[in-house]
């Protein structure tokens, strides 16, 4: 076998910037190869790999609403010495939009468990009528308050009798305490005072003003609204401002959360040239049928992959409502990108490589060559299939 070796290649149509890592020689073997291009690609294949997902999650879902965190399928053991409130958040938020697409009860039943132990790790602020989320590291991140509120305005869309109006206004208030007047974000409230100072995590913003827009839905609060605005306003700024765009996924679903209530073409605009420059690292036939659909540097993982599909499906829904030409071309990165992800879910097909299958099945293995599966990787799987399988087919 070739060496395998991972090599920056620029072409005209790419500066140094979004340089495109190419491959050459044959891909390490893993340990469930499954070949990309021979994959079913629908819209109903797409809604049950979503299902076979959620159906993991049920699973390995405790009594107090939580999830067993951190799995390793090659040795069936769970991992359980930490936890992340974030990505409990972002999981029960596909709980929701799986019942939203499937209107199974068992979908919303764990959701709402998940909602209950969100709930659990919410603290009064000593700011007037504000929550913050404490995550179990200590802290207070804007990113958990802004996904703990996406989480609950989707349920106050879809089972308002279960949901606490009150408890998202308090969230909101918290996001609202925490921006600054140009429009930037403080990244954490101070709780153990040990925080980093600034904006510090690319994400956090995007999630934050992706749960305001939710909230204002709901309310119609302009409080909510201006503070939108001046974010994305802001992070469209700042990131035009970088040698390189980064892979702002939340903001680009934020943008277009905006764009339907305030149309504006600098969101449209921004959120494409997002996805353009995630496009550019995307894999190719070209380069490994196994690879193909996934985004370097290096061996593949399929958790980038879905989450930049959720951004990319953001942008090619803003640029198909625009006529934009470039719709076509998200379009077939969003198609190449699905398939990706289907090969990376195990199925009946890996019992004989995982010593528990009936555990297992359905869960979004870490990459090619990482047979743990985390709640986020099903998390973002299941949202980036639900959305191409709506938008594409």
């Amino acid at each position: 076998m070739m060496l395998w070796a991972i090599a920056c290649q620029h072409t005209g149509a790419r500066d140094n910037a979004n340089q495109k890592i190419v491959l050459a020689g044959e891909p390490p073997v893993s340990q469930t190869l499954k070949p990309t291009n021979n994959l079913p690609v629908n819209k109903a294949r797409l809604i049950a790999s979503a299902r076979f997902g959620g159906d993991y999650l049920l699973r390995i879902q405790k009594n107090d609403g939580s999830f067993r965190y951190l799995y390793d399928a090659s040795k069936d053991e769970f991992d359980e010495s930490t936890y992340n409130i974030l990505r409990h958040a972002g999981t029960a938020y596909s709980l929701f939009q799986l019942y939203e697409t499937t209107r199974e009860v068992r979908y919303l039943n764990a959701a709402r468990k998940a909602m209950l132990f969100l709930k659990s790790r919410f603290r009064p602020a000593h700011i007037k009528n504000a929550v913050y989320v404490l995550d179990f590291d200590g802290k207070a991140k804007l990113g958990a308050n802004g996904l703990a509120l996406l989480a609950l305005t989707r349920q106050l869309q879809l089972d308002n009798k279960s949901a606490n109006l009150a408890d998202a206004k308090r969230l909101a208030n918290m996001i609202l305490a925490q921006q600054h007047q140009d429009g930037s974000f403080q990244s954490y409230h101070p709780v153990r005072g040990d925080e980093p100072e600034g904006s510090v995590s690319l994400y956090y913003p995007g999630e934050a003003i992706l749960g305001l827009i939710g909230l204002y839905r709901i309310e119609a609060d302009k409080r909510l609204l201006d503070a939108a605005e001046r974010g994305a306003n802001y992070l469209i700024q700042s990131e035009r401002r970088m040698p390189a765009l980064p892979p702002d996924a939340w903001l680009m679903q934020a943008l277009e959360a905006l764009h339907k209530i305030k149309p504006e073409q600098q969101y449209i605009d921004h959120a494409i040239a997002i996805a353009e420059t995630m496009i550019s690292y995307q894999y190719d036939e070209e380069d490994s049928p196994e690879y193909a659909g996934g985004f370097s540097p290096g061996v593949p993982r399929s958790t980038p992959a879905a989450s930049r599909s959720e951004g990319i499906l953001a942008a090619y829904r803003m640029a198909k409502a625009a006529n934009d030409s470039r719709a076509v071309k998200l379009a077939n990165a969003l198609k190449l990108s699905a398939r990706f992800q289907l090969s990376q879910q195990l199925t009946d097909d890996d019992k004989s490589i995982v010593p528990n299958p009936q555990r297992a099945t359905g869960g979004f293995r870490e990459s090619l060559e990482g047979m743990r599966i985390r709640i986020d990787y099903v998390q973002h799987n299941i949202s980036a299939l639900l959305g191409i399988a709506e938008a594409l087919y």
